[in-house]
């Protein structure tokens, strides 16, 4: 038996394109912030969970009374999934977490994977705005994104960490894998970044979303995840030997 397993409550049924958003704790808690902010200004349903004991840390998210794994499934009722991660991920099971996910995108027909993540800059106290980048696994994405004019496409440099493996298993699958990343705090969460990255995401798929909430509730927000930033410092010099996730 694998040591990772998805528990489903239902099968969803996707319209087409379909995509997968995926929100794991990294720099700024970017990507969970805006998967946290999908599922509840959407209204999503959770309908699956990984279930993963023997890695995991023993950790459960309990939510009115009922305990559940903190990795969880979200779908919209029509074309998007959402997988969001209420813990940080130890640098020893990315690699099979990012398998799993790849193996459900194709379970369920989905070839379009959206990854969230925040790019550490030294002056982001001070930063008026917020620069946005595009890394995809082939050049039709991320030039596509570029001619819609949501983003510039990242220079040249490296990624490490939780997002890196889902871009090489959805690469050798033939999966289209693009990530949206904004500048932002390296250890504290930035609800701003993430507004960002909501923005672009909702204009490429093609949604109505209103961030002005988020921004609103910035502070609530960062008190609220203060204890997941403290997990995820933990784990930051582990994906990057002690070096931000994303390079220029």
């Amino acid at each position: 038996m694998s040591s990772v397993e998805i528990l489903e409550d239902y099968i969803p049924q996707l319209t087409r394109p379909s995509y997968l958003i995926v929100g794991l704790p990294d720099a700024g808690l970017v990507g969970t912030i805006a998967t946290e902010f999908l599922v509840k200004k959407l209204g999503l349903s959770e309908f699956a969970t990984i279930y993963a004991p023997d890695i995991l840390p023993p950790i459960m998210h309990v939510r009115d009374g009922i305990a559940k794994s903190p990795l969880k499934f979200y779908h919209n009722g029509k074309n998007m999934i959402v997988f969001h991660s209420y813990i940080a991920l130890p640098f020893s099971v990315i690699n099979q977490i990012a398998k799993t996910l790849i193996d459900f995108a194709k379970k369920y027909g989905i070839n379009n994977i959206i990854s969230i993540t925040g790019i550490p800059v030294e002056n982001r106290l001070s930063a008026t705005t917020l620069n946005s980048f595009v890394i995809g696994n082939n050049q039709q994405v991320t030039e596509e994104i570029e001619k819609m004019g949501l983003s510039k496409k990242f220079g040249e440099g490296y990624i490490a960490g939780p997002y890196a493996p889902i871009l090489s298993y959805s690469q050798r699958e033939k999966l289209n894998n693009i990530i949206i990343v904004v500048e932002s705090f390296m250890d504290l969460p930035d609800p701003e970044a993430s507004a960002i990255a909501l923005s672009i995401l909702s204009k490429y798929i093609g949604f109505p979303l209103d961030t002005e909430e988020l921004l609103k509730e910035a502070e609530e927000v960062r008190e609220r995840i203060r204890g997941l930033m403290s997990q995820t410092r933990e784990e930051l010099p582990k994906y990057a030997t002690g070096r931000p996730m994303t390079y220029a």
